[in-house]
C-alpha cells in the first residue's frame, strides 16, 4: 500500500484523474446542448424540386410546398439540382417527370423520382428515405381527390348526354363502370435513386473514423512534444524549439499519411480519386489538426489539453459526421466553420462516396488557411514567453553534467 501513497504524491496522478473527469463533463455539456431539439429543426434540411410537368405536376408541387416541413428549392433542370446536391447544398431532389399527366390520364401509373445523396450523415439519409415514402402517399391522396372531382364532372356529362338519348339504365351503369376503372387510389409510384453510393456500411463510418483518429493522434503527439520541449528548454532557445516542432509536425503529417493511404487501398476506400489527391488531402488534414492542437498548448501550457478535449467534442458534433449540421442547436453549425474537422469530413465524404471533386480542393484551401492562422497564433504566444537567460542555462547545464 506504500506504492499507492506515493502515486497520490505525484502530480501526474491528479492530472490524469482531472482529465478523465474533464472528458465526461465536456462531452456531456457539448453533446446534450448541441443535439437538444434536433427533431424540431428538421425544417432546416433542404430539398430540391424539379417539376417538368406543367399540368398535374403544378398541383403536386403546390401541395408539397404546403405539406413538407423542409426548405424547398425550385430548380429549372435536374442537371443544376444534381450539381448542388453533389456540393451537399441540398439533401434530396424530388423530380416530377414531364409524362406524369399523360401517364395518369391514360390509366397508367405515374412515377415520381427521388434522388437521395448518400454522401451525408446517416440521419439525413434515413430521414430523406422516410420522406420519400410520405411524399408519395401525399401525392396519391391529392391526385385521388383530383380524380374524384374530374370523375364527378365526367359522370354528370355522361348522364346529361345519355338521358335525352333514351339510354337504358344498363348503358348508364356500363358507362359509370368505365369511368370508375380510370380512378386509382395510388396513381403514382416512387422511384428512389441513391447517388454517390459506397459499398458496405463500414464505408459510411470512414469520415468520422478519420476525423476522430487523426485529431486524437494529433493531441497525443502534441502532448508528447510538449513534454519533450519542457526537458529541452534549458538547452535550446524558445524559437529553436518552436521551429523544430513545426518541422517535426510537417514531417509526421506527410509521412504518416502513407500509412493512412495504404490502409485505404487495402480496404478499397476512395477508388474514384487519385492516390496523390488523397495523399495531399490527408497530409493537410493531419497538419491542420497538429497546428490546431499545439496552439492551445502554446497559449496555456499543459492546461491547453483541456481546450483540446473541448475541441475534440465540438468537432465531432459540428463536422456533420453524426447528424447534419443544419439541425444542430443555434451557434454550433456556425462554429463548425472555424474548426478543421468540418473541412476534413466534407472532403472525405467526397473521397469515399463521390461528388463534386472541387469540394476536395476547396477544403484543402480552408485547411491551409487554418494552418497559417493557428501557426501565427502559436508564434505570437511564443514571442511573449521569456527567453532563457544564458547564465541560468549555463548553470543548469553544469548541474546536469555533475
Amino acid at each position: 500500500m506504500n506504492a499507492l501513497k506515493y502515486f497520490f504524491r505525484q502530480p501526474e496522478t491528479f492530472v490524469g484523474i482531472l482529465a478523465a473527469a474533464a472528458f465526461q463533463i465536456i462531452f456531456f455539456c457539448v453533446w446534450m446542448t448541441a443535439y437538444d431539439g434536433v427533431d424540431e429543426r428538421i425544417e432546416n434540411l433542404q430539398i430540391g424540386i424539379v417539376n417538368e410537368d406543367t399540368r398535374v405536376g403544378r398541383t403536386v408541387e403546390q401541395n408539397l410546398a404546403r405539406a413538407l416541413p423542409f426548405k424547398l428549392e425550385k430548380y429549372e433542370s435536374l442537371a443544376k439540382a444534381r450539381v448542388d446536391m453533389n456540393k451537399r447544398h441540398i439533401d434530396m431532389i424530388i423530380q416530377i417527370p414531364k409524362t406524369l399527366s399523360e401517364d395518369i390520364q391514360s390509366g397508367s401509373t405515374g412515377n415520381v423520382v427521388y434522388w437521395i445523396n448518400q454522401a451525408n450523415a446517416s440521419m439525413a439519409k434515413s430521414m430523406m428515405e422516410s420522406t420519400a415514402s410520405q411524399v408519395t402517399s401525399q401525392v396519391n391522396n391529392s391526385l385521388f381527390l383530383v380524380q374524384k372531382s374530374e370523375l364527378s364532372g365526367a359522370f354528370q356529362q355522361q348522364i346529361t348526354h345519355m338521358m335525352p338519348a333514351g339510354k337504358s339504365a344498363e348503358a348508364v351503369s356500363q358507362s359509370v363502370t368505365e369511368l370508375l376503372k380510370q380512378v386509382k387510389d395510388e396513381p403514382v409510384k416512387s422511384s428512389i435513386v441513391k447517388t454517390n453510393k459506397a459499398k458496405g456500411f463500414a464505408a459510411t463510418m470512414v469520415p468520422m473514423m478519420i476525423v476522430l483518429s487523426s485529431f486524437v493522434g494529433a493531441m497525443v503527439l502534441t502532448m508528447q512534444l510538449q513534454n519533450a520541449a519542457q526537458k529541452l528548454k534549458s538547452s535550446f532557445g524558445k524559437w529553436e524549439l518552436f521551429f523544430s516542432r513545426q518541422i517535426m509536425n510537417i514531417a509526421v503529417s506527410f509521412l504518416l499519411v502513407i500509412l493512412t493511404v495504404g490502409l485505404m487501398v487495402i480496404f478499397k476506400i476512395g477508388g474514384e480519386h487519385s492516390l496523390i489527391a488523397i495523399y495531399l488531402f490527408q497530409a493537410l488534414v493531419f497538419w491542420a489538426f497538429l497546428s490546431f492542437a499545439q496552439m492551445f498548448v502554446f497559449l496555456f501550457g499543459n492546461g491547453g489539453m483541456v481546450f483540446n478535449i473541448l475541441a475534440l467534442s465540438l468537432q465531432l458534433v459540428t463536422s456533420g459526421v453524426i447528424v447534419p449540421k443544419a439541425v444542430l442547436a443555434n451557434g454550433y453549425s456556425s462554429l463548425g466553420g472555424f474548426l478543421p474537422a468540418t473541412y476534413a469530413a466534407d472532403g472525405y465524404y467526397t473521397i469515399v462516396f463521390g461528388g463534386d471533386s472541387g469540394n476536395i480542393s476547396g477544403n484543402m484551401g480552408q485547411l491551409l488557411l487554418m494552418i497559417f492562422v493557428t501557426m501565427i497564433v502559436s508564434a505570437t504566444a511564443v514571442s511573449f514567453k521569456r527567453a532563457r537567460s544564458p547564465q541560468i542555462a549555463q548553470e543548469q547545464t553544469a548541474q546536469e553534467g555533475r
